[in-house]
């Protein structure tokens, strides 16, 4: 009988581990359409949708891209109601797909994101940090140059829609991010994602008061016409748990507040491995399925062991990732060894996806690190990952170094299950 068992990259078991993490479990909503018109109807901190609306000559609906599981063709169209209702035509609503520094969408894409009918009704384009057109609109308090895409900035009113869900940076995902990130140009995306900003102690795991990064995208939002979010919580069956809608900062909290302690768990004592699975769309490329092993190593108090073992579960089917982020991630990890990567990017930019390859470099400084079922060996270990046939591999490599008496943990959801010592 096999030991373990993969289902979608995520762990579900591993024989004689000393704990076992589940995925949150958290129920449906009764009855979506119904949550979903009472959270637009009562607002949190924010006028009506069809106030905002009245007298906007452009709109700019923006939807994250493909690599985060948002039911965005599920929530558009109750938002397309109320825009309607206020008197937008088709013509001046435009949806925008946040791409950040990841690839653009082709046609097809953007059809499947948004759903066929808004598609075919609708204007959608990309927000892509390199390739499409980004406008200058300031500079932050802190110095952060504010560039972003003209189809954000010429909007008179911007809805924002995401999940909410654990971020290694803004403590979570959601809110503002959509905006301050997915339709950001690269020379704002470089100065928030500059490891120096990002090694500051209070940008963590589950935190958003005092969180410089957040507090940083929330001023880069400002100077856009950011008014109103539309924000969901998904379980792990991919339904949707929880709902709001309202002010961005607002309704990013109010999810957060509600859901948060279900996604953080505690032990009292150390691993020597940890198991993590990784959800689709994330265990498509390493790019995104890295984030599991940084989500363990790098989280305010690790559960591994100096030393230990980590390794996430991902079939990685396009490799590094197909965007110039996830490409310069790879080319950093495959030509500089750990230490030198981490040393290089405190005193000089990484370039797109530098920030991910640096949290790799510094995770492998401290931990060994590992993928199951990754495909290209070769492309792994040339960037000085191991490389596992199945986790009974991986366990048999912990327990040479450690002993058969190895503790081991298996997380079934490494992304929106962040586990801590105590």
């Amino acid at each position: 009988m096999t030991p373990y068992a993969l289902s979608g990259r995520r762990c579900l078991a591993v024989m004689g581990a000393s704990a076992f993490e589940e995925p949150a479990r958290l129920p449906d909503l009764d009855d979506l359409p119904a949550a979903l018109d009472a959270a637009l109807d009562a607002p949190l901190e924010a006028a009506p949708l069809a106030e905002l609306a009245r007298g906007a000559a452009k709109v700019a609906v923006v939807v994250p891209d493909s690599s985060r599981d948002c039911p965005v063709s599920t929530l558009l169209p109750a938002l397309l109601e109320r825009l309607a209702a206020a008197g937008l035509r088709d013509e001046q609503v435009r949806v925008v797909v946040g791409c950040g520094l990841h690839r653009t969408t082709t046609p097809d894409e953007k059809a499947a994101l948004v759903g066929a009918e808004v598609a075919a009704r609708l204007r959608v384009v990309d927000a892509q940090g390199i390739s499409q057109t980004s406008v200058p609109l300031g500079v932050t308090s802190a110095g952060c140059p504010v560039w972003i895409s003209d189809a954000v900035a010429e909007a008179d009113l911007v809805i924002a829609v995401g999940i909410v869900e654990p971020h290694l940076y803004a403590g979570f995902s959601g809110g503002v991010k959509a905006v301050a990130i997915g339709c950001a140009g690269q020379e704002t995306i470089a100065w928030t994602h500059h490891p120096v900003f990002l090694d500051q102690p209070a940008v963590r795991l589950c935190r958003l008061d005092g969180n410089p990064f957040q507090e940083e995208l929330r001023e880069i939002a400002a100077h856009t016409r950011l008014r109103f979010a539309l924000n969901v919580v998904l379980n792990d069956g991919g339904g949707v748990a929880g709902v709001a809608a309202g002010d961005a900062a607002a309704v990013q909290r109010r999810l957060a507040l509600e859901h948060g302690t279900a996604w953080v768990r505690r032990h009292e004592r150390p691993f020597d491995l940890v198991v993590a699975g990784v959800p689709a769309p994330k265990d498509r490329s390493l790019y995104q399925a890295s984030r599991a092993a940084t989500y363990v190593g790098l989280a305010a108090r690790p559960v591994v062991t100096g030393g230990g073992l980590i390794v996430f579960c991902a079939d990685l089917p396009l490799g590094v990732g197909d965007g110039p982020g996830e490409h310069n991630f790879g080319a950093l990890l495959t030509a500089e060894r750990p230490l030198d990567l981490v040393a290089r990017g405190c005193v000089e930019p990484l370039g797109p996806g530098g920030q991910r390859a640096y949290m790799m470099a510094k995770l492998m400084t401290s931990f060994r690190v590992g993928v199951v079922g990754g495909g290209d060996r070769a492309l792994l270990e040339g960037m000085g990952l191991l490389a596992f046939e199945s986790v009974d591999e991986a366990l048999a490599a912990a327990r040479r170094t450690r002993g058969p008496e190895a503790r081991v943990l298996a997380i079934a959801d490494g992304l929106d299950t962040i586990v801590e010592l105590d």
